[in-house]
Order: C-alpha cells, then sequence, then structure tokens
C-alpha cells in the first residue's frame, strides 16, 4: 500500500511479522498482527518502555473531539458505534485479537480514530462483551411506512415490547443514521421489520434494513416481520429469504391489506408478547 497510494520504493520498506521487535535505542516496539480488524493486514504495535498499545482502527470512534477518553463523556457512543459499523462483522478475529492484548502489560490505547484512552479498563470491558456478541433485552425495530398503516402496526408492537420491559430503538429507514442502526445492532437480541409491499416484494429502504444485518452481522436471535399492501403481497416472503440464511428465528409474521384490522392488532399484541417472552 506504500509503493501503491505514495510511491514508496520497495527497499525503503522493512516487512514485520508477529511478535518481531524493533529496537529504536531507548525505545522498543513490539508487533502483533491483528489481521481483519478491520483491513487483512492490520497490526498492532506496542511500545514497550510506555505500555502504549497502537491498535490501528480497534478501539477506534469516529469523532475528532476530544483528545483523552476522559474528556468526551459521550465516547462510549461513539465507540460502540464506530464497532457496529467497522468491527462488527469481525467479532471472531477480534477476540483473537483481545486475548494477544491481555498478554500485554498497556496502561495507553491509541487508535488511529478517536480518542486515547488512558483509563483503558472501560473500553477493554466493551469491547469483551461485543466480541462476544452479548445481548440485551433489546428490540430494534426497523420500518418504512408508505400510507402510515406499517408504521400503525410498528407503533403496536412497540408499545407491547416497552410495556413488557423491553429496550426498544425505533428507526424510520426514511431518515435514520446508519451509524445509529449499526449501533444499536450491536447489542439488540431482538429485530422487527416493518415494509410495505412494492411491486410484489418488499420497499427498497426496507431492503437496505436487511441488507445492513446481513452485512453487519449481529447477533440477533428473534425477528417479527409486518408488512402491509394494496392489492398485492409479497414483502413478508422476501423478508423471510432474506433473513433465514442468518439464523435469526422468526417467531411470526404479520401481512395485512390495508391499515390493520381490530383482529390484526390483536394478532400483532399475541406476536410482541411472544417476542418479549423470548
Amino acid at each position: 500500500m506504500a509503493s501503491v497510494q505514495y510511491g514508496v520504493p520497495r527497499e525503503r520498506v522493512k516487512v514485520v511479522r508477529e511478535e518481531d521487535v524493533l529496537e529504536l535505542g531507548s525505545k522498543t516496539l513490539c508487533f502483533m498482527e491483528a489481521p481483519w480488524l478491520h483491513w487483512p493486514e492490520t497490526m498492532f504495535t506496542y511500545l514497550k518502555e510506555d505500555r502504549v498499545l497502537f491498535s490501528c482502527d480497534f478501539f477506534g470512534a469516529h469523532t475528532a473531539f476530544g483528545f483523552y477518553d476522559d474528556e468526551l463523556e459521550e465516547l462510549m457512543s461513539f465507540a460502540k458505534m464506530y464497532f457496529g459499523e467497522i468491527m462488527m462483522p469481525f467479532r471472531s478475529m477480534g477476540r483473537k485479537a483481545l486475548e494477544k492484548v491481555k498478554e500485554k502489560d498497556v496502561k495507553i490505547i491509541a487508535p488511529s480514530h478517536g480518542p486515547i484512552y488512558r483509563n483503558t479498563e472501560k473500553i477493554l470491558e466493551a469491547y469483551s462483551k461485543w466480541t462476544k456478541g452479548e445481548t440485551k433485552e433489546k428490540v430494534i425495530i426497523m420500518y418504512v411506512t408508505m400510507w402510515k398503516s406499517t408504521e400503525a402496526m410498528v407503533n403496536v408492537i412497540a408499545k407491547i415490547l416497552f410495556s413488557e420491559g423491553i429496550e426498544v430503538c425505533l428507526y424510520n429507514l426514511a431518515n435514520a443514521s446508519i451509524g445509529d442502526i449499526a449501533k444499536d445492532l450491536v447489542d439488540s437480541r431482538g429485530v422487527v421489520l416493518g415494509t410495505p409491499a412494492v411491486l410484489g416484494g418488499m420497499h427498497p429502504l426496507a431492503l437496505f434494513g436487511v441488507y445492513l444485518v446481513k452485512a453487519l452481522r449481529p447477533s440477533l436471535k428473534y425477528g417479527v416481520v409486518l408488512s402491509s399492501y394494496g392489492w398485492g403481497g409479497g414483502a413478508v416472503k422476501q423478508a423471510l429469504e432474506f433473513l433465514s440464511p442468518k439464523k435469526i428465528e422468526v417467531i411470526g409474521t404479520m401481512e395485512v391489506n390495508g391499515p390493520p384490522s381490530a383482529e390484526a392488532t390483536e394478532k400483532i399484541i399475541e406476536l410482541g408478547k411472544q417476542l418479549a417472552k423470548k
């Protein structure tokens, strides 16, 4: 990359591998391979004398606020968003990298994005949970609506989940932030997808939602699909085709013609209770 991007002559490049050491006189650099975090050639560099871990993209955050971690109160929210967007698909590699980090006496973690951690325990504890795929009693609801029918269905199940003590994160895909969705996918146990039917399948924005799930590989366990249609359905069938390979247990679906009737609403309430119980 140095040669391709910046024209650095090959003879000026020293290739290092796992556990290689570079002596710089008063300082010693130790190298640790951390592939796919999130590039295939990612490495950590440990500055032995000062106990600083230069972690490349791992432990990063997409923010320029705060030079150190204790200077940014909402840093963990940024860190979680970054993990969801960038590192979540590589959780297994992240767990291996964390084991290497634990073998070092690390005082400071200096990632290539975001603040430097001089209080390392908090971010290490968070990454331990996130890389293991630990989830909470939490449901993320992603939906899009055209004539408010799907929104009405989604609002019913959101209210039931909330009343059952479940944390609910509600996102209208027409205006939701990808980063916020990624952040809440990190530790959600359930997902509700709401979509109208468009030309025999899901609304394009709902397709985008399930594509995020497919690409980011969160640890979702359970799902519900809600859909409304005018002259033809098909959205539920397509949603199941996307969700089934992700090993998400879809505990129920509901497809209605037009706005939800009283009978359909009762069934959605029951789906909400079943999901909350799971």
